[in-house]
């Protein structure tokens, strides 16, 4: 049994999806899900229960909520005899180690903020037969704060086949205009969500346009991003951003940019990052945690000072960013400075953006989706 809250967007959701996908010709899979709402993600041919148990409002209603969920879930897991439960994030995984029969249950930390949450991580490591960690910094933290019975670490896939297809696809003509200016392109994906630090991209391009005028920039991802919308166009370059919003085939947009850029102030295990390296874009990106560092470097531990650039493998790693949510367009800080100097050099150095586009190529097959599956049954042939 997988277990995720919904399968819309977001890298947990995407990945379960997978998952669900890669072992259904492995095992009997059955994919719980709270609430289909908005559902993106293909599970064709996978067993989909719909809970109908979607976020509600108040903490009477929430814990009222977790409670149903768990009663559906554990009666499930008996009814449907579940050897293996494995939820994806937070609330899933909540529902899981309360919802515990017979099975042996894994929880999956899919993003380094739920460690903050710590009386809940506390209940999930001390009930879970196993916790799950999508890059080695998390699992390290995770034991030596939560203390699990056991752990390990499961790359996120990428299904470098797929990607190839859809990115040679077109985009909607709507957005024909934008790609018809002259110019190269920096791109990011991610929701409208301050965690994406999309204010400090903003600047960095605006002071990357002092010097080579022509640059655009392009996100891709669902949410409200007026306030963004607000800040480009105070730095005048507003008709040179593009929201995209959410896009069924992102990676038809990676491909008709130049260089992926991020600048989290966290992450789990940046997906966007391998699929834009999947699609050929050289990559700069915040070394935050947790996942920059392990995808652009093999010995992530020779990029642990996260103040300066470290010229990886795979790509470019900046400085964590520093402060609070800043729109004023009068303030720049140097952070922001260091990122737009390594876009510049990735921008107008021929022989450095092919030399790194080549490198990201390469990295990301590293983490195709065959790989990912081995790991996964080999772990699962340990607890059977």
């Amino acid at each position: 049994m997988l277990i995720v809250p919904m399968l819309d967007q977001g890298g947990l959701e995407r990945v379960c999806a997978q998952t669900a996908q890669l072992l259904k010709d492995v095992c009997e899979v059955h994919l719980v899900v709270f609430n289909t709402a908005g559902m993106i993600y293909d599970v064709s041919g996978v067993h989909l229960i719909d809970l109908e148990l979607g976020a509600v409002s108040g903490r009477a209603g929430k814990a009222l909520n977790v409670v149903r969920r768990v009663r559906r879930v554990r009666k499930l897991k008996k009814e449907l005899g579940i050897a293996l439960s494995y939820s994806f994030g937070p609330t899933a995984n909540l529902v899981n180690v309360l919802s515990r029969h017979t099975e042996i249950t894994w929880a999956g930390i899919r993003g380094y903020g739920a460690l903050s949450s710590r009386a809940s991580m506390k209940l999930v490591c001390g009930l879970a037969d196993r916790v799950i960690s999508c890059t080695c910094v998390m699992e390290q933290e995770i034991v030596r704060q939560f203390h699990p019975k056991q752990s390990a670490v499961l790359y996120n896939p990428c299904d470098i086949g797929q990607i190839a297809a859809q990115s040679a696809l077109g985009t909607p003509p709507e957005f024909d205009g934008f790609f018809a200016r002259g110019g190269k392109t920096v791109v990011s994906m991610g929701r409208a969500h301050d965690v994406k630090g999309f204010w400090h991209l903003i600047k960095a391009v605006s002071l990357v346009r002092k010097d080579v005028g022509d640059v655009k920039l392009m996100i891709v991802g669902a949410g409200d991003y007026r306030e963004y919308k607000k800040l480009a166009e105070a730095l005048g370059m507003g008709a040179d951003v593009l929201f995209t919003g959410m896009q069924q085939n992102p990676f038809a947009f990676l491909r008709r940019a130049d260089v992926y850029a991020l600048t989290s102030q966290s992450e789990g295990f940046p997906n966007a990052l391998i699929e834009a390296m999947a699609c050929g874009l050289p990559c700069i990106s915040a070394n935050c945690k947790t996942g920059p560092a392990e995808i652009l470097q093999e010995d992530y531990t020779l990029c642990a000072d996260q103040n300066c650039v470290h010229y990886a493998k795979y790509g470019i790693l900046t400085p964590v960013f520093q402060g609070d949510k800043d729109l004023n367009p009068e303030h720049v800080m140097a952070e922001e400075e260091i990122f737009a100097r390594e876009l510049k050099k990735m921008l107008t150095d021929d022989a450095y953006y092919g030399h790194y586009r080549e490198m990201a190529a390469e990295r990301a097959r590293r983490f195709g989706t065959q790989q990912y599956l081995g790991n996964l049954t080999k772990l699962m042939g340990k607890e059977w």
